[in-house]
């Protein structure tokens, strides 16, 4: 990996602004110290504080500031061979889009050695550049993965305690509109999450979790069918039967039978 040009921490006036319609001819990274105006896609995109763009070779780069300030670290950069591109393409970082991070301070001394070893007259200073670009995509790689777990484990938590309550009340009329608007998120992607992480459809669970308390209630107590249907949250004899059948191969009575 070869630094092209590198700047640490730059901060520049309202009225900063870059406009390169081919791109700068090789990959640039980004850290904003500050947020920040993108073209990005064909659309402006509002970059905040702590994010990291990572251009690719041939993207137009629009940018500019978003407010009184603009400040960033920045390096210009190209692999020197196919196996730093190999190396880049393992590390799966996402091209000119804006990577939200928690804090840039790890990264941002990357560059602070970068600047230092660019501009010195230090005897390995071309390997020292070539391992500090290679250990910054590392590290950054590594960022955005952990944020994707934290992520992914926290919608898991979420998800589990909305899965108990189903299982918990199975007599309430869940749906999905209800579910989602309980995480405050889409239809679709409630489905799309619960799906992944679950390997069943929420509604799936609804079902389930009635069918087996419909299966308790047949095996321990008198009350009619009828009744075990309500109980369960069906407002139909003939719906709650069909679902008791499909999930069991008997019906409510045939199965409260076999039971005792």
């Amino acid at each position: 990996m070869r630094i092209i040009n590198v700047g640490y921490n730059h901060f520049h006036d309202a009225d900063f602004f870059i406009s390169r319609p081919d791109g700068s001819g090789d990959y640039l990274l980004l850290l904003l110290k500050t947020d920040g105006l993108f073209q990005l896609g064909g659309r402006e995109v509002h970059a905040q504080k702590n994010t990291a763009i990572l251009y690719r070779r041939g993207t137009p780069q629009f940018y500019r500031a978003a407010g009184p300030q603009f400040g960033n670290d920045w390096f210009h950069f190209m692999p020197d061979s196919e196996a730093d591109e190999q190396f880049m393409a393992a590390l799966a970082i996402p091209f000119d889009t804006p990577i939200r991070l928690d804090s840039l301070s790890e990264l941002s001394v990357f560059v602070s050695m970068m600047c230092h070893e660019n501009y010195s007259n230090n005897m390995y200073r071309t390997d020292s550049a070539d391992l500090l670009i290679k250990l910054f995509l590392i590290k950054l790689s590594e960022r955005i993965n952990m944020s994707a777990a934290n992520e992914t484990g926290s919608w898991y938590e979420k998800m589990s305690i909305l899965r108990t309550k189903i299982y918990n009340d199975p007599s309430h009329s869940w749906n999905i509109d209800g579910l989602a608007h309980e995480l405050t998120i889409s239809r679709s992607s409630f489905q799309h999450l619960y799906k992944k992480m679950f390997g069943v459809t929420p509604m799936n669970d609804v079902i389930t979790s009635r069918v087996e308390y419909a299966k308790y209630l047949l095996a321990s107590t008198d009350y009619t069918v009828t009744h075990i249907a309500r109980m369960c949250g069906y407002s139909s004899d003939i719906h709650f039967m069909r679902q008791f059948r499909q999930r069991t191969g008997v019906t409510p009575s045939g199965y409260r039978g076999g039971a005792r």
